[in-house]
């Protein structure tokens, strides 16, 4: 049977599904000859021919023995049975055989037509090609002309044994077939590489060969995009016949012809993928690259490319939208923008300009001639808004003032998303919307100052008033300074109104509210609550100093002459003050302190300040007795520590205690620790007391852990005074020692500030307290001078959540994000995390499902008596 291809190396090339091995098969200067499994010639490499001196068309597609027939006139024949048993031996057993030497005449024709053999003698190797299912796909021979050879063994007198001249012969012959199978399994390894990459080429491939560019080879990718069809062997015109009316075939000869590659973007091609299917239109990115044979000339074409359809027609998608969007946002009167984030160029809409009053010509399209237009004040925020959306791949809305042609300001309001991004995610264009606000704006301005302001003064109203005390009053327990609250009256303001008219009256408190504003801080707040009644909220307040000047300086400032209506009006003020805690602790209670302290100062004579006295004065003596009275509290067993337990929420056990002091003072009965705990700081009290706290909390300890077998650790709360005194007697880290306890068996707790700023001794104390294994919590944390320096420098182990904010993380948002906030941050930075307070359910799911390690609280127990604690954990156990 003949090859219907005019190449056999072609042929053999569409056998390896490669076309670069076959090439460099015929380009070898040894001799092959590929063979099917019954010995029919397949091919034949140049180097081939030339040694046997046939043509291509002579011998491929007949049998070996068909095309080098046997010389009849020799004993040949044995040359035959030879050749063909080792052809044999090969399919056999798959492995290579070789024929040191074998006389095998060839035919060749003479001048006058006739045919003559030549005598030859040859050294063959057969080798065997794998198939996929682990048989015998082909085989190489590999022959070797040793006829001058076996002619020189002649002329020296002996007979051509062939077993003589295949020792003679032997180490040439073998070294050329190891050679032979070394070059054999490195053509394998490559073509096997080839068609690796070949199959995994993410684009589609394919390769024609000839002017009629006759599809070679193609890979899935090709197949997929053409549709699943027979399309190997076959010219483009006739495997793709749909593509001719496209310019496809033409374009292919132009590549062809000219030698210069085509590549082609987004281009239309139709292709008809199933027979039964209209014709699909699919885009492609493609590239036709010719390249050439041996001799320089164009041999066939490289096809490769990506099928880009999906990213057309959503391109095309977008763009039918977006036009539809801008459509429907400008038809509501809004402005357009179209922001490309990598070159800084801004396309604004026709209603953009108008809205501003700007014509094409005086607004450039880039970015900087919008930030060149907003007002200062509005565009850190304004890019901040749109730097923190991008981050977090979220739409856009800010509000701004722009300047317009005319030179005055609008309120507008922008909303963007980001619609497109680079390779590397990053954001490349921003569009969106730009609507006129300022009349909204305007009228909101205008309700909510009627709603908050006095309309005659322009000061806080009572509405504004109250807002901003409630505000006040929610934060000062968090904060290391206090406020105030003033009440003031103006004295005789109505015999003013009553002679000179409302008018005057009018004027004369738009006057009052000017000076009263001069007399206090930015941070401050003076309203007026309706006549002639105003009050100032003083915060942040260090000292009673400031409280006091401020009210010297409302009481000089009304005392000065008054002009209305060319008329000199003197009148004075009545100053009622009062503190928060001190005096109240509620903003309805200061309201009442402020309002009777203002009324003693009037009926005391008006044109001075009283404070809310009762509450000072009281204070003040109890201050003295409990001060008087704590000196002797521990000689004479007064002082008592309870513990409270601590657990671990995620199991409710028992895990922990705190040591609380308690003062049972004989005739005022319990004493809250917050009244003379700073008595017993200001006195200096507090070491000695503090001292014996540690050895009541120590030595429970110590005989807990022998009751039940297990360490408790009992936490006890050490004051700055103490940190920075040197300890007196015997020292707790000794004082553990004593008892054969380890560090681990105390904790102890300190506040913020004596982190901050901490001295060499407390480090050093902090540090020891580390070593030993005592570890350390922070208290009320969040209340004080919460800074993250300090808990970086220093070896915290817990962060304890105020109660304040455990009471109210309930009903308030912002207390339970703040709690949320403390435990996440306290796990970041590998501590943990410990509740007080904890006095409902809820409080409790909600701080195990924020994380909170540990809690103590009513919920759980009240601090108990050593005896009673000892009882709780033993029935605990």
């Amino acid at each position: 049977m003949r090859s219907g291809s005019s190449d056999p190396m072609s042929q053999l090339g569409a056998l390896c599904e490669e076309a670069d091995l076959a090439a460099l098969i015929n380009a070898s200067p040894f001799p092959y000859l590929l063979l099917s499994t019954d010995f029919v010639i397949l091919g034949a490499n140049d180097a081939y021919l030339c040694l046997t001196g046939r043509a291509r068309d002579e011998i491929v597609g007949r049998g070996l023995f068909d095309a080098f027939p046997a010389d009849p006139d020799t004993l040949a024949a044995s040359g035959h049975s030879i050749i063909q048993a080792s052809l044999e031996r090969a399919l056999a057993t798959g492995r290579p055989d070789h024929l040191a030497v074998v006389r095998y005449n060839i035919p060749r024709r003479t001048a006058d037509g006739k045919c003559v053999f030549e005598e030859r003698y040859w050294s063959l190797i057969h080798t065997p090609v794998p198939s996929a299912q682990g048989g015998v796909a082909l085989l190489f021979q590999n022959p070797i002309d040793v006829t001058e050879l076996v002619r020189l063994q002649q002329a020296g007198g002996r007979l051509p044994a062939c077993d003589d001249i295949g020792y003679q012969i032997a180490g040439s012959v073998f070294s050329r077939a190891q050679a032979l199978q070394s070059a054999n399994r490195l053509l394998d390894r490559e073509r096997e590489h080839l068609l690796h990459l070949f199959r995994q080429a993410p684009g589609f491939v394919a390769v024609t060969r000839g002017p009629q560019h006759v599809l070679d080879i193609a890979n899935e990718s090709f197949r997929q995009l053409v549709g699943q069809r027979e399309v190997l062997g076959k010219p483009v015109v006739e495997a793709l016949p749909e593509v001719v009316g496209q310019g496809y075939d033409r374009l292919l000869d132009q590549v062809y012809t000219t030698g210069e590659a085509f590549v082609g973007h987004q281009m239309k091609a139709m292709f008809q993928q199933r027979a039964d299917a209209p014709l699909s239109e699919r885009y492609v990115d493609f590239v036709f690259q010719p390249f050439t044979d041996l001799d320089g000339k164009t041999a066939g074409i490289f096809i490769q490319g990506q099928d880009v359809t999906e990213h057309v027609l959503a391109q095309e998608a977008l763009r039918i939208s977006n036009e539809r969007w801008k459509l429907a946002v400008e038809g509501s009167g809004d402005g357009v923008w179209d922001w490309n984030m990598l070159t800084g160029e801004v396309v604004f809409s026709r209603r953009f300009r108008e809205m501003f009053g700007y014509g094409e010509q005086d607004f450039p399209n880039s970015i900087e001639t919008w930030k060149m237009r907003v007002h200062p004040d509005d565009l850190n925020g304004a890019l901040n808004a749109v730097r923190a959306a991008v981050r977090a791949g979220m739409p856009v809305m800010f509000e701004f003032r722009f300047l317009c042609g005319d030179g005055k300001w609008k309120w507008a309001r922008a909303r963007g998303i980001v619609v497109g991004h680079e390779d590397s995610d990053k954001p490349s264009r921003m569009t969106g919307t730009v609507t006129d606000i300022s009349q909204k704006k305007e009228s909101d301005e205008l309700i909510w100052r009627q709603a908050n302001f006095d309309a005659l003064t322009g000061l806080p109203n009572r509405r504004l008033f109250r807002d901003r005390l409630d505000q006040e009053v929610r934060k000062a327990p968090r904060s290391p300074h206090t406020m105030s609250l003033m009440f003031i009256d103006l004295d005789r303001f109505k015999e003013v109104n009553d002679l000179l008219g409302h008018d005057a009256g009018d004027r004369l408190l738009v006057e009052a509210a000017q000076r009263l504003t001069a007399c206090v801080r930015k941070s401050d707040t003076v309203a007026r609550l309706g006549g002639d009644e105003f009050t100032v909220i003083l915060t942040e307040l260090v000292d009673m100093a400031h409280v006091e000047d401020v009210a010297q300086k409302i009481l000089r400032a009304l005392a000065r002459p008054f002009f209305i209506n060319q008329q000199t009006v003197y009148i004075s003020g009545s100053v009622g003050i009062t503190m928060f805690e001190a005096d109240a602790s509620t903003a309805e209670q200061l309201i009442t302190n402020a309002d009777q302290a203002m009324y003693a100062a009037k009926h005391a004579g008006r044109n001075q300040f009283r404070y809310f006295t009762p509450s000072m004065q009281e204070r003040a003596q109890r201050r003295l007795r409990l001060a008087n009275d704590l000196r002797d509290a521990l000689a004479v067993g007064q002082l008592e520590v309870h513990y409270q337990p601590v657990v671990e929420l995620a199991t409710g056990r028992i895990v922990k205690a705190e040591a609380l002091l308690r003062w049972n003072h004989p005739a005022l009965g319990l004493v809250p620790p917050a009244q003379f705990i700073p008595i017993a700081e200001e006195t200096g009290l507090i070491n000695e007391i503090g001292d014996w706290v540690f050895r009541q909390a120590a030595g429970c300890s110590r005989q807990w852990q022998s009751q039940l077998g297990k360490t408790v650790q009992v936490s006890v709360n050490a004051s700055p005074i103490q940190f920075h005194a040197a300890e007196q007697g015997v020292g707790w880290l000794k004082y553990l020692d004593m008892l054969g306890l380890l560090g681990g068996a105390v904790a102890v707790e300190i506040s913020e500030g004596l982190l901050l700023n901490a001295s060499p001794a407390v480090a050093e104390r902090l540090l020891a307290y580390r070593d030993a294994g005592i570890q350390v919590a922070i208290d009320d944390f969040g209340t004080g001078y919460s800074s993250m320096q300090y808990l970086k420098k220093f070896d915290i182990d817990y962060l304890k959540i105020d109660q304040s904010f455990v009471r109210e993380m309930v009903a308030s948002a912002s207390d339970r994000t703040i709690v949320k906030s403390i435990i996440v941050m306290a796990h970041e930075l590998g501590l943990q995390a410990v509740a007080e307070g904890i006095e409902t359910p809820e409080q409790r799911d909600m701080l195990l499902r924020a994380g909170c390690d540990y809690g103590q609280g009513f919920l759980f127990s009240q601090a108990l008596a050593a005896d009673a604690f000892a009882s709780l954990m033993a029935e605990a156990a």
